[in-house]
């Protein structure tokens, strides 16, 4: 045992001077080898798009390009629910969040020259991910709330605002969840964190001036104007319509309905045409202003973000190259296109230009997606660090004030 010992002893001493001199083979060696133990990154899609599991597909796929030796954890986490914990490495979440996160700490900068393909993305989605000049985040899908109408409805082809919708169809006269075929309005305002959003949304076309709402405005005094927007919509949609939500969590109803005839018309997100199938061909769609004034085009962004608890620069490295690959142009290409189980396309608004190019040969509905996504004046929707209190505030306040509304 002795002599064991010794020569145990001889070998470390041995090991330790080629380390010190910096010959030992393989001197600069991976995160996992560091660690001993295999590298996994715990990330988090977003889940709110038609069909996640091809996005996950997709993600798998193409990560395994780039890193094959390291294996993906994908877990549940609900952005709009909860703040981001430890765990969570990647992850996806909606933009009004974005200065919250990096109020509390949660977000890791990502350096400019680590965005690949940057000149690709468009530029009002990559100035969105932008706090007091740093990136912190890069884009994967820009969103925004589209009017839909049948070809043959020439009213409705001349509406630009939501007052110019209501003097239009009026108050819906049918009554319960589902309006009669081609009558009132389809759109889902069951919650409330969507209801606070519109409401912020009619707030910039009133006041007819982009802000990040760095600063929110009281959540419980209301701006009469913009909140008339929202009283408008729920007229026009019926109480128990605009309140509906389905048993099988089916977030695209409601364009299933108006490819069937209800409604007259529809609002609601790009995406909501992969429940139309081919009818899809034969509706109009365009932007229109939440008030009476001229449209101030926002969208919603959804984010994929890093979390700062990661500390080993290594692991930084390659959660940053997840991030690039989950909103790279091959991999959107993948997730947002038909598969052997789904026939048509997600119609979400990728944040890359080169997505258009490549989606829009096989599916022209993408040519007139293109202008939409990129016009001039688009800006990211955000709010400020206060946003979850100030939701969990206006939701309330906007609710009791609609639901007043409804017995009038």
């Amino acid at each position: 045992m002795r002599n064991s010992t010794a020569c145990q002893k001889g070998f470390l001493v041995f090991i330790s001077f080629l380390l010190m001199f910096g010959i030992m083979p393989n001197a600069s060696y991976s995160y996992a080898a560091a660690t001993d133990q295999p590298t996994v990154i715990n990330v988090a899609l977003y889940d709110y798009v038609p069909d996640p599991e091809r996005f996950q597909q997709a993600v798998v796929k193409n990560w395994a390009e780039v890193e094959p030796n390291v294996r993906l954890n994908f877990v549940k986490w609900d952005g709009y629910e909860a703040d981001p914990d430890a765990n969570v490495d990647v992850f996806v979440f909606d933009a009004i969040f974005l200065s919250h996160f990096v109020d509390k700490g949660y977000l890791k900068a990502i350096p400019q020259n680590q965005i690949q393909d940057r000149q690709d993305i468009i530029d009002f989605a990559m100035e969105g991910c932008t706090v007091n000049g740093a990136a912190y985040c890069i884009p994967q899908i820009v969103c925004t709330n589209l009017l839909f109408y049948r070809e043959d409805d020439t009213a409705l082809a001349s509406v630009r605002s939501v007052p110019d919708l209501y003097r239009i169809l009026g108050e819906r006269q049918s009554t319960g969840v589902i309006p009669d075929n081609n009558e009132g309005l389809l759109i889902d305002m069951s919650g409330g964190t969507t209801k606070a959003a519109m409401y912020l949304d009619a707030l910039l076309d009133t006041r007819q001036q982009y802000t990040d709402y760095t600063v929110l405005p009281d959540p419980n005094t209301l701006n009469s104007k913009a909140f008339k927007s929202l009283k408008q919509l729920q007229k026009m949609g019926g109480k128990d319509q605009i309140e509906y939500w389905p048993d099988n969590n089916d977030a695209y109803i409601r364009a299933d309905w108006f490819r069937s005839g209800i409604g007259r018309a529809f609002i609601g997100y790009t995406e909501a045409m992969s429940s139309m199938g081919d009818y899809a061909d034969d509706v109009n769609f365009k932007t229109i202003s939440m008030s009476s004034k001229t449209d101030i085009p926002v969208f919603y962004g959804d984010m994929v973000g890093v979390n700062s608890a990661i500390t080993d620069p290594a692991k930084q490295d390659i959660a940053i190259k997840l991030a690039n690959v989950i909103t790279a142009s091959q991999t959107m290409v993948d997730a947002i296109s038909p598969n052997e189980a789904k026939v048509y396309p997600q119609y979400l608004l990728p944040a890359r230009h080169s997505i258009y190019e490549k989606m829009q040969q096989q599916f022209p509905i993408y040519s007139q997606l293109i202008p939409i996504a990129t016009h001039p004046d688009n800006k990211i929707f955000k709010m400020g660090p206060d946003a979850r209190n100030w939701i969990e505030q206006a939701k309330v306040t906007i609710t009791d004030r609609l639901a007043t509304v409804a017995v009038q």
